[in-house]
């Protein structure tokens, strides 16, 4: 909350975003990053709530070194000695726009993009002229880069994400906890009758097929709740990239389980790994499914007992 102690962002150039709070009504949330002169600088400022009904509209401020402008800002605001500041006021806009790879829908308040006039260190100063609190979200940076870390990492930020829009944890998971268990249910009593999964390996890939159509109904769940902020939008085609991909693994793992032949056999083994790998960069099964489906390929063979 002073520019002393702010937040460091190590690459500003990289596309990321911050999802947070501005909990103090009479402190400003402060960030810095280090650039050389002419260096593109890009940020922008959303919100989770819409400002007119949530009363929470946040503004944000540039502070530059060496710089002579000095836009007004609430007398709680600290300005380093030698720095000017570039005031972005947050703006109502009306409607959500829709985030297609969470699904989610967030509110954008204010951008700026311009370049560094001289090396040195940057301060960002998130604040509401009002002195609200909510939760507001601060991107930055413009190439689109992830390690392969990050990439896999996504699944489990996305629900950050949606407890950052106002949602329950638990809620967020229950889809893939109701088809585990719904879906459990259901071969028990098939196995019950002769119709089920046969063996470890095929349990393992039953349940790594739940696993998958899971995260689905969970997908399509955060679809709706978006569209319903933001209306309907092309982009959600791009979110059905990813139902697609879901059912599709769901489906060809419940396949392999369910079905009295084929054994496990070296060929599927490979089938049920590659399901398994696709399913972690295809963000499918929130990584239970990748598991499950790599233990069943690895598990031995199911032998039928001789009577």
């Amino acid at each position: 909350h002073a520019p002393a102690h702010a937040y460091q962002i190590n690459n500003p150039a990289k596309s990321w975003a911050i999802y947070t709070a501005l909990d103090y009504p009479d402190k400003g949330d402060y960030y810095k990053f280090t650039v050389a002169k002419g260096d593109k600088i890009e940020i922008a400022l959303m919100a989770s709530e819409s400002p007119s009904i949530s009363g929470f509209l946040p503004s944000f401020a540039l502070m530059v070194p060496g710089s002579s402008q000095k836009n007004s800002l609430p007398s709680y605001i600290e300005v380093p000695a030698g720095y000017g500041a570039i005031v972005v006021n947050g703006k109502e806009p009306g409607r959500a726009s829709y985030e297609p790879f969470s699904p989610g829908w967030l509110y954008e308040l204010a951008d700026l993009t311009t370049n560094a006039p001289q090396d040195g260190t940057y301060y960002i100063v998130v604040y509401d002229n009002a002195q609200k609190t909510g939760n507001y979200g601060l991107p930055v940076g413009y190439i689109e880069s992830f390690t392969p870390t990050e990439f896999i990492m996504i699944p489990y930020n996305v629900h950050t994400v949606y407890t950052w829009e106002g949602q329950n944890l638990f809620v967020t998971y229950l889809p893939l906890i109701l088809v585990l268990a719904v879906g459990g249910i259901t071969l028990y009593w098939r196995s019950k009758r002769g119709r089920g999964p046969r063996g470890t390996s095929k349990w393992l890939a039953a349940l790594a097929g739940l696993a998958f159509l899971g995260t689905t109904v969970g997908i399509i769940y955060q679809m709706l709740l978006a569209l319903g902020a933001t209306g309907y939008t092309n982009e959600a085609l791009f979110t059905l990239i990813f139902v697609i991909i879901g059912i599709v693994l769901g489906v060809l793992t419940l396949m392999y389980a369910l079905r009295e032949k084929p054994s496990l056999t070296v060929g599927r083994r490979v089938v049920l790994i590659v399901i398994a790998l696709f399913a972690l960069v295809g963000w499918a099964g929130l990584y239970l499914g990748t598991t499950l489906a790599i233990l069943a390929a690895l598990v031995p063979p199911y032998a039928a007992k001789k009577l």
